[in-house]
C-alpha cells in the first residue's frame, strides 16, 4: 500500500496583551492567514508580559481572565481562529522563546509555526529574551504598512539574523542552516490600537466602531477602564 505522506499543518501564532482585543487584531489575523494560507491562527495572551506589568499609559494590565473572555467574545463569531492559554501556565514572564518551545513540545512534528509580529516589534527584536533562538521553532512572519518598512527590515535582518539571504524579488529571507524564514506581509495600516480603545472608554466617548459588539457590551457590563 503506498503511502501518503500527511498534510502539514500550519499555524499562525498572534501573541499579545489584547487589552482589549480590537478590530485591528482581526484585521492583521485575517490577513496573515489568507496571506500564507494558514489553516488557523492562535491568539496567545501574555498572562505575565516581560515589558508590560503597566501599558504605557500608566494603567495596570487588565486580569489574564478578563481578556481571554473578551477574545473568546471576538473569536466565537468566525470559528476560524482559536485561543491559546499557555502562557497562563507560567508564574513567570511570558517570553515568546518559551511560549515556542512548550508549543512545539505539545504539538506532532508535523505541524509549523508562524510567529507573526510587527515591525515596530522587530525593530527591538535584539531587546527579546533569546531571540536568535526564535527561527529554530517557526517562521517570522513581520507585519510591514508599506514601502518604508521593507527598507527598516532589510537593514535590521544583516545586524541580527546574519546567516539569511533575501529569495530574488520576495520579501523573503532563508538561512542554510534550514531555520524558520523570515517572511515580510504587506498589509494597509488600520489605525486602532488598545490604547486608543481604553482612552475612549474612559473618556467616555463612542468605540463601538474599533472593537466587536460583543467586545464592546463585555466592557461596558464589566465596567472596564473606568479607574483612571
Amino acid at each position: 500500500m503506498e503511502h501518503t505522506e500527511e498534510k502539514k499543518q500550519q499555524i499562525g501564532l498572534l501573541g499579545g496583551t489584547f487589552d482589549p482585543v480590537h478590530n485591528g487584531h482581526l484585521a492583521v489575523a485575517d490577513h496573515i492567514q489568507h496571506a500564507l494560507g494558514l489553516d488557523t491562527i492562535w491568539f496567545i495572551p501574555a498572562a505575565t508580559p516581560p515589558h508590560k506589568f503597566k501599558h504605557g499609559d500608566g494603567e495596570p494590565v487588565t486580569d489574564f481572565q478578563d481578556r481571554v473572555a473578551m477574545l473568546e467574545k471576538a473569536l466565537t463569531p468566525s470559528g476560524k481562529f482559536q485561543i491559546n492559554q499557555i502562557e497562563s501556565e507560567r508564574t513567570s514572564p511570558s517570553y515568546s522563546i518559551e511560549t515556542l518551545i512548550e508549543l512545539r513540545r505539545r504539538t506532532v512534528s508535523n505541524t509549523e509555526f508562524s510567529f507573526i509580529l510587527g515591525v515596530d516589534a522587530f525593530t527591538e527584536i535584539d531587546t527579546w529574551e533569546r531571540y536568535g533562538e526564535l527561527t529554530d521553532f517557526a517562521d517570522l512572519v513581520i507585519i510591514s504598512r508599506g514601502v518604508n518598512d521593507i527598507g527598516i527590515v532589510e537593514n535590521i535582518i544583516p545586524q541580527y539574523f546574519p546567516d539569511y539571504q533575501t529569495v530574488p524579488l520576495t520579501n523573503v529571507w532563508y538561512s542554510e542552516d534550514h531555520k524558520g524564514a523570515l517572511i515580510l506581509v504587506t498589509m494597509k495600516p488600520v489605525p486602532i490600537s488598545s490604547t486608543m480603545v481604553r482612552e475612549k472608554v474612559r473618556q467616555e466617548l463612542d468605540f463601538s466602531d474599533l472593537v466587536p459588539p460583543e467586545v464592546e457590551e463585555y466592557i461596558r457590563v464589566k465596567k472596564l477602564y473606568r479607574h483612571i
